[in-house]
């Protein structure tokens, strides 16, 4: 069994077809359609399902290309790391709670002077150029792996000028008749303000949509819309014209990403072993503190 022979294996597994497998390694179709065939006989049981035009794992293929496939990337990631000297670039794509984040980015510029980092913010998470992905939880991402980072409760943010303000408790039909303010459409922000509102019995009346939060604050202060906000992300950044009313039951998590097929550097690992401690930390001082 040797190398070249499994990553032929692996990569018809993936593309289906022996002839787009041989013009990847420029070699001809018959040469990796042969080295398969030897694969076979010395495992002793057929990996593939054969076509007219294509070939499809079989049960057994589909368990030999899950153990090989992870095998062949750990050798290539052994590989990587030997030359691995934790400098280079990280590209982040951050897609909530951009203000510890960038406070991290701030440390680990200082730690680490001659890493480049490079950050997209609200950005497509499915973009295979990214070390990291900073988001909520992502259905889309679930081949990813993931770290939860932080945890923070909800609340509502309103204008002290707003009837809601003063009243005890929440009252839902008079939440349902407000404009809402929040951000991008591919933020947390936006998506955790649906989700809410739709399991409360509403749908919520977007009245301004903006990338910049202090746009955003600045709406809520004078009274234009309310706005659902995490309490640790936007500690202190609302003046005292703004009460937050806590949302009972809700949170929001954060969560950090990596792609499980791709090689995450010493700088990207360094980041995010910073990123967990500088959040486990500001909420710990947070909770201390309010």
């Amino acid at each position: 069994m040797e190398l070249l022979q499994l990553k032929y294996f692996c990569d018809a597994a993936i593309l289906e077809n022996l002839s787009q497998t041989a013009k990847r390694y420029g070699v001809p179709a018959s040469a990796v359609s042969q080295s398969i065939r030897r694969l076979e006989k010395e495992l002793g049981t057929p990996l593939f399902v054969r076509h007219a035009n294509s070939i499809s794992l079989n049960l057994q293929g589909r368990e030999f290309y899950k153990k090989v496939s992870e095998a062949l990337k750990l050798i290539s990631d052994a590989s990587l790391a030997l030359s691995d000297d934790g400098l280079g670039t990280i590209k982040i794509c951050i897609n909530t709670n951009q203000r510890i984040v960038m406070d991290t980015l701030q440390k680990y510029n200082q730690l680490y002077p001659g890493v480049d980092v490079s950050t997209n913010f609200l950005a497509d998470p499915f973009d295979e150029k990214f070390d990291l992905i900073i988001s909520g939880e992502n259905d889309g991402l679930n081949k990813y792996t993931k770290e939860k980072i932080i945890s923070e409760r909800l609340a509502l943010a309103v204008s002290r000028e707003n009837p809601i303000a003063s009243a005890e408790g929440i009252n839902i039909n008079e939440l349902s008749k407000q404009p809402f303010v929040s951000m991008h459409e591919q933020s947390s922000m936006y998506g955790m303000t649906h989700s809410i509102c739709n399991d409360l019995g509403f749908k919520p009346h977007i009245a301004i949509q903006s990338d910049d939060t202090y746009y955003v604050r600045k709406c809520v202060e004078l009274g234009v819309g309310v706005a659902i906000v995490p309490m640790f992300s936007w500690k202190g950044l609302f003046g005292e014209n703004v009460a937050l009313k806590v949302l009972e039951g809700y949170t929001r998590d954060t969560y950090v990403y990596t792609n499980t097929n791709k090689y995450v550097s010493l700088s990207a690992f360094r980041f995010k072993e910073l990123l967990k401690e500088e959040c486990r930390s500001s909420l710990a001082f947070f909770i201390d503190n309010r």
